[in-house]
């Protein structure tokens, strides 16, 4: 029961730094995607389980007012603060571009961010990465769920 209040408690940290992420990045145009960012950080912490159900729960949040990364952690170590910047970046483009498709599909309309939001938005939420990863994987009390078995 303590692992999960402890996710809700990264949950809340994470929505947390979404809203002020959304007030101090809104006069400068840019929406950058902390949900996401914490997104992979639980995925790549704690054994898959955890991951898609955070980002599960991250994306219905989102809905309310996805993306995934499950398998990075046995090919890249994302310990390093390079890795995680480059990979959150690329996917947050992904994510924009995804967006902007699925709005065109379901409405008929691009939903084009701008190249500021795109380029920029991606940059700094690549480089806020590392201070979230870090907090995270302090955060994360249990020693034990993080080596959690898969089974």
């Amino acid at each position: 029961m303590l692992r999960i209040l402890n996710l809700i408690l990264v949950f809340i940290v994470a929505t947390i730094f979404y809203w002020l992420g959304l007030i101090a990045f809104a006069p400068l145009e840019l929406s950058v995607n902390i949900m996401l960012a914490f997104s992979i950080i639980i995925a790549v912490i704690l054994p898959q389980r955890y991951g898609y159900t955070f980002a599960f729960f991250s994306g219905l949040f989102l809905d309310f007012l996805g993306t995934s990364l499950f398998q990075v952690r046995d090919k890249i170590d994302f310990k390093e603060a390079v890795p995680q910047m480059v990979i959150t970046g690329m996917l947050n483009v992904l994510f924009i571009l995804i967006f902007g498709l699925l709005s065109k599909v379901f409405t008929g309309i691009f939903a084009w961010q701008g190249w500021k939001d795109l380029i920029f938005g991606s940059i700094v939420l690549g480089l806020i990465m590392p201070l979230f990863y870090n907090i995270t994987d302090k955060f994360l009390i249990f020693d034990s769920l993080k080596r959690a078995d898969e089974n």
